[in-house]
């Protein structure tokens, strides 16, 4: 019964962190713009946002993970793994939405 368990719990974790990364990229591709760039720089600039947020969502993870630690350096270094990450997706998201809404009221 515990397997089972365990297996329910795990397809939930897996399908929120999914849901998770997959909002936090589609936030990501809100820079790119739509029009005036060629399309094989467009793919060339959305595979490059994808993989900086995959980098950027592993150190955090790791960061993460070591905060749980109980050694002080592993926690500073946690901090600094996770503080940093998490500034720049705030930076990325908010530039993000202000592109999307300066392009809306130019419309």
């Amino acid at each position: 019964m515990g397997c089972i368990a365990e297996l329910f719990f795990e397809i939930f974790v897996e399908g929120i962190v999914e849901l998770i990364g997959y909002c936090y990229i589609k936030l990501m591709q809100l820079i790119v713009p739509d029009k005036t760039v060629p399309e094989k720089a467009k793919k060339i600039i959305k595979n490059t946002v994808t993989t900086i947020s995959a980098l950027l969502g592993i150190v955090l993870i790791i960061g993460l993970i070591f905060l749980l630690q109980d050694d002080p350096f592993m926690k500073s270094i946690g901090r600094y793994m996770t503080y940093i990450p998490l500034g720049i997706m705030l930076v990325q998201i908010v530039l993000g939405i202000v592109v999307k809404a300066v392009n809306s009221l130019k419309k």
